[in-house]
């Protein structure tokens, strides 16, 4: 619910932000818009971080597992479909995908490297039915 109202808020700020801009510019001038461009970048910024700080809530709430999860370990992540992504490397996390690949790069050679990344897929966490730890580490 609180995710809904935070984007509400996201939608109106602009065309809000836009009217005040357009009826005190006969008064004081373009300060106004600039002071309005600068209110809505501020302003933007922290629903952004609400909303991320509400993702990243609610998805620890429903993973537990996310909280332990370091880069390297090998998990197997079980979609909503039934589809199994089986010893795959968690390499990252933000507050609604992870980050994993197929296989660890573990020389230095750039040709190694860049298959590994190809390899690599973001998956949206709500696609996620669950997340298990196989190996702490590589």
């Amino acid at each position: 619910m609180m995710k809904f109202v935070f984007w509400m808020l996201k939608i109106a700020l602009l065309p809000f932000l836009m009217f005040l801009g357009t009826i005190f510019m006969k008064d004081a001038g373009w300060w106004v818009i600039i002071i309005c461009v600068v209110l809505f970048i501020l302003v933007n910024g922290w629903i952004d971080r609400k909303i991320n700080r509400y993702n990243h809530q609610y998805f620890t709430n429903k993973f537990p597992v996310l909280e332990s999860l370091k880069y390297g370990q090998i998990i197997t992540v079980e979609l909503g479909n039934g589809k199994i992504l089986a010893n795959r490397i968690f390499a990252a996390a933000l507050s609604s995908e992870i980050l994993i690949g197929t296989k660890p790069v573990t020389d230095n050679q750039l040709e190694e490297f860049l298959t590994g990344i190809k390899k690599t897929q973001w998956v949206k966490l709500k696609k996620i039915k669950s997340i298990k730890i196989i190996k702490h580490s590589l």
